[in-house]
C-alpha cells in the first residue's frame, strides 16, 4: 500500500511539473489524448507580432525513454545518420558533421569533399549572385572567388570563431537584399521578448546560446556542427550550436541554433521541453522559430503554404527522433 501510495505521488509530481510548466508558458491545451495514442501533435505559435518573416510552431509527442536519455538523442541528433546523402535522398539535411572546439583539418574534409562535386559545387559559383540571395558581405564573396573551397572555410571558421568567443551581439548582420542588413540574432531576442513567457521557461538554454554555447553560472553540455543541405531547391551550409542542462524536477532542455545559413533563410531556433511521464515515459514539447525573407511570405496564401510546410518539416523532425528513441 506504502508503495502504490509513493507511486501515485511521483505520478501526480510529474503531472503537476509539466502541467504547470506548460501553462506558465501558456500552452493550456496539452493534447494528451492523441499523444497517448503515438501521434505527434503540431499546433500552430504566432512568434513574429511585427516581423512577418518569422515562421513558428510547437509539437507534442511522448517518448519512450527518460528526459535524460530523451535530451541526449536530440542534442546528439543527426538525420544523416553520419553518412553523406544523395542530393535525391529524402530529406532536406544531405551531410552533417558535428565537431570538437576548436576544430581542426579534420572538420572540413567532409565539406572540403562536397562541395568539390555537384550540386554543392554550386556554392562556389557566387559571382554575379543578386545581393540578399547569398548571405555573403562583399568582401566574403571576394574570398570565395578567389579561393573557392579554401575561402569557404575561412568564411566558416571566422563565423564559428566569432561565435564562439563573444556569441551573438558578435555576429554582424548578413546582406538581404541592395543596401540591407538583417541580423537575425538581434531579431530573435526581439522575438523571444515578444515571447516572454517561453523565454523565461528557456532562459538558461537560451543565456547559453547566447554566449557561443557557454554558461558560466549553470553546467551546460554543448554540441557545433555544420550541415550541408537543399532549401528551396538549392545547395545552402548552415553553421549551428546545441546545448543541453538539467532543470528542475527531472526536467532536461535542449535549445539548437542555426546562427549561420548561407541562403534560403536567416536563422532557426528550436527549443525542447522534456518532462517525466511516469512509467520511463518523457513528454516533450518542442518549439520551433525560423526567419525567412518576408517578401515570400507577404500574401496570404503564400504564407499559409508556407506555415503548413514549416510544420510538415517540424513534425518530420520529431518523428525521426522519436523513432531513434525506439530503436535505441
Amino acid at each position: 500500500m506504502a508503495v502504490l501510495l509513493v507511486a501515485v505521488g511521483m505520478a501526480a509530481a510529474q503531472e503537476g511539473g509539466w502541467k504547470e510548466d506548460l501553462k506558465r508558458m501558456g500552452f493550456d491545451e496539452v493534447p494528451i489524448g492523441e499523444m497517448e495514442k503515438g501521434e505527434i501533435v503540431g499546433q500552430k505559435w504566432i512568434v513574429g507580432g511585427a516581423r512577418p518573416g518569422f515562421l513558428g510552431a510547437k509539437a507534442f509527442f511522448l517518448s519512450p525513454a527518460s528526459p535524460e536519455k530523451t535530451a541526449r538523442v536530440v542534442l546528439e541528433f543527426d538525420p544523416t545518420r553520419g553518412k553523406d546523402l544523395a542530393w535525391t535522398d529524402e530529406g532536406s539535411v544531405k551531410l552533417y558533421h558535428a565537431f570538437q572546439r576548436p576544430g581542426d583539418a579534420g572538420t572540413w574534409s567532409r565539406f572540403r569533399a562536397a562541395l568539390g562535386r555537384p550540386p554543392f559545387d554550386l556554392l562556389l559559383q557566387v559571382e554575379g549572385r543578386k545581393e540578399g540571395k547569398i548571405h555573403l558581405h562583399a568582401e566574403e564573396l571576394a574570398k570565395v572567388s578567389s579561393g573557392k573551397i579554401d575561402g569557404w572555410v575561412r568564411i566558416l571558421e571566422e563565423k564559428m570563431q566569432t561565435y564562439h568567443r563573444g556569441g551573438w551581439k558578435e555576429n554582424a548582420g548578413v546582406p538581404s537584399g541592395p543596401d540591407m542588413r538583417l541580423d537575425f540574432d538581434e531579431e530573435l531576442r526581439d522575438v523571444l521578448k515578444e515571447n516572454g513567457p517561453v523565454r523565461d521557461e528557456f532562459r538558461r538554454v537560451l543565456t547559453a546560446l547566447a554566449y557561443g554555447g557557454q554558461d558560466k553560472k549553470e553546467p551546460v553540455e554543448v554540441r557545433d556542427y555544420w550541415q550541408l543541405m537543399e532549401v528551396d531547391k538549392a545547395p545552402a551550409v548552415a553553421l549551428g550550436c546545441a546545448v543541453m542542462k538539467q532543470g528542475a524536477g527531472g526536467r532536461y532542455e535542449v535549445a539548437d541554433m542555426h546562427y549561420f545559413a548561407s541562403n534560403g533563410y536567416y536563422g532557426a531556433i528550436s527549443l525542447y521541453g522534456i518532462w517525466p511521464y511516469g512509467d520511463g515515459k518523457s513528454l516533450v514539447c518542442r518549439i520551433d522559430a525560423v526567419e525567412t525573407d518576408p517578401e515570400q511570405l507577404a500574401q496570404a496564401t503564400a504564407r499559409m503554404i508556407g506555415e503548413a510546410l514549416f510544420m510538415k518539416e517540424v513534425k518530420a523532425g520529431c518523428q525521426t527522433i522519436l523513432s531513434r528513441l525506439k530503436g535505441s
